[in-house]
């Protein structure tokens, strides 16, 4: 269990802090460990720095932040700290972020054995005592809560920050440390304006193998909806032209926004040719509605047309409009992209995962490469929030990736991280980096994929000259 705590509210709790990134981990849960003050300091004493969250029933979240460690004392004892506070993240289920800092820190938070965390004296945030039984879901608290005794509120009034109601769905009590950055776990180019421009021109110089006759590398990118995948043909785009591309329409909705199969060329500028790959884009993946693995399989064939609209009612089939009867090697798909959100990717629900293994299943059945692309990843590790460069250092992206593979049986060669370009107004050098190792590591699996056709013709023309007696 990894707690109800979510990136954002770590990211502005470790801002409150302000020393720096921070890996948390979940010491105590009522839902997980009970609400037992007994149960609490055995998880949660001699720990150093920990927060302490408190989610009420009228979806506010608030809480303290000790750094100094919480004890076990039969009689009762206030430690000091300098460093601790208050703060309040979610008022009635919208953002209200708000640090209460400590004013009289000799009474920061207080230690006894019958209690769970006690902040202040009076006291400003007595959590609970003893033992608390569950009713249904929720948990009615006992604790007094009298802030700004010992914590200055700055004007906020107690009912702001508790909403005057007792009851909770949940109290967890998280560990702090310095998050480590691993050794790199994936060897990569720097991170330099030059290292750009040298994948950049990969990418530009890139051709299909000379002799089968296939002008471009198409790359299915397919995912459920909201994963960004429009947004990495965008994303991609915008590296090539210098500032940022909204040439495939995407966004956030509950169904997916791309309504036909479009076959995504790149340009580096109106005069300049577009390069020679394709990103071919589909609707987004749904539980019950969306592209299927057999309608897959005609647009992995080739059948599709660039354009096709797409009809939830009317599947696939020979008979839709443009369908290419004989396709050739150049109009079919040459490896297939994934893609997903980091944050969901490993949760997925049984239908979806489901789906998504049948086209996974459709992909090797054709022959075909297939990469998995985590994007998001900036809202799955703070680090890499502050910091895209320490992708392949940061230890939480390394599980992930390793989870993703299990999963769905990829290796974790290629399973690649991934920022788009979302929130950006400008493009930036290590996003465009990232965005271009991902684009390399398709095209060298297209190639891979298509070298096969060579090597097929060579024992062609091998047989064909073996019978002239060549």
């Amino acid at each position: 269990m990894d707690g109800k705590l979510n990136l954002k509210h770590k990211t502005s709790i470790i801002r409150f802090i302000g020393s720096g990134a921070k890996d948390f981990h979940l010491l105590y849960s009522f839902t997980r460990d009970g609400a037992n003050a007994t149960t609490f300091h055995q998880k949660c004493d001699n720990k150093g720095p920990t927060v302490t969250v408190v989610y009420n029933t009228k979806d506010s979240i608030f809480g303290g932040y000790v750094e100094k460690s919480w004890t076990s004392d039969s009689t009762g004892a206030y430690v000091k700290d300098d460093r601790a506070f208050l703060f309040r993240l979610e008022s009635n289920g919208k953002i209200a972020l708000n640090k209460f800092p400590v004013k009289a820190s000799d009474k920061a938070f207080y230690c006894i054995d019958t209690h769970g965390p006690v902040f202040g004296s009076g006291h400003d945030l007595d959590v609970f005592s003893d033992t608390l039984t569950a009713q249904g879901n929720q948990f009615s608290l006992n604790g007094v809560m009298k802030m700004g005794t010992t914590y200055d509120m700055g004007g906020v009034a107690l009912d702001k920050v508790t909403d005057n109601v007792n009851t909770v769905f949940d109290v967890e009590v998280y560990s702090l440390s310095e998050s480590p950055l691993v050794s790199v776990w994936r060897a990569s180019t720097g991170w330099e304006l030059e290292d750009l421009m040298l994948l950049k021109k990969y990418a530009e110089s890139y051709a299909p193998p000379h002799g089968l006759d296939v002008e471009t590398a198409n790359i299915l990118v397919i995912g459920p909806v909201g994963a960004g995948k429009s947004s990495f043909f965008n994303t991609v785009a915008s590296v090539f032209r210098g500032h940022i591309s909204d040439q495939a329409v995407c966004g956030s909705a509950e169904k997916s926004i791309t309504s036909k199969y479009r076959m995504y060329r790149v340009r580096s500028s109106q005069k300049q040719k577009p390069l020679k790959f394709c990103l071919c884009d589909t609707m987004g993946l749904e539980e019950s509605q969306g592209i299927d693995a057999q309608e897959l399989g005609y647009v992995l064939d080739g059948h599709v047309p660039d354009g096709y609209q797409f009809n939830p009612t009317t599947p696939i089939s020979s008979e839709i409009h443009g369908f290419v009867k004989f396709p050739t090697l150049g109009q079919k798909i040459h490896c297939v992209c994934f893609v997903f959100d980091g944050n969901t990717a490993t949760i997925l629900s049984e239908k979806m995962l489901e789906k998504v293994k049948s086209m996974q299943a459709k992909v090797r059945q054709k022959g075909l490469p297939q990469a998995i692309v985590l994007t998001k990843i900036d809202n799955v590790c703070s680090y890499v929030e502050e910091d895209i460069t320490k992708v392949y250092q940061s230890e939480t992206i390394k599980n992930l990736v390793d989870k993703v593979s299990n999963i769905f049986g990829v290796p974790r060669s290629f399973i690649l991280p991934l920022k788009n370009y979302e929130k950006e107004i400008d493009v930036d050098t290590h996003v465009s980096i990232l965005a271009m190792h991902t684009l390399k590591r398709l095209l060298l699996s297209t190639e891979n994929h298509l070298f096969n056709f060579l090597d097929t013709l060579d024992v062609k023309q091998q047989e064909v000259e073996g019978r002239h007696g060549k």
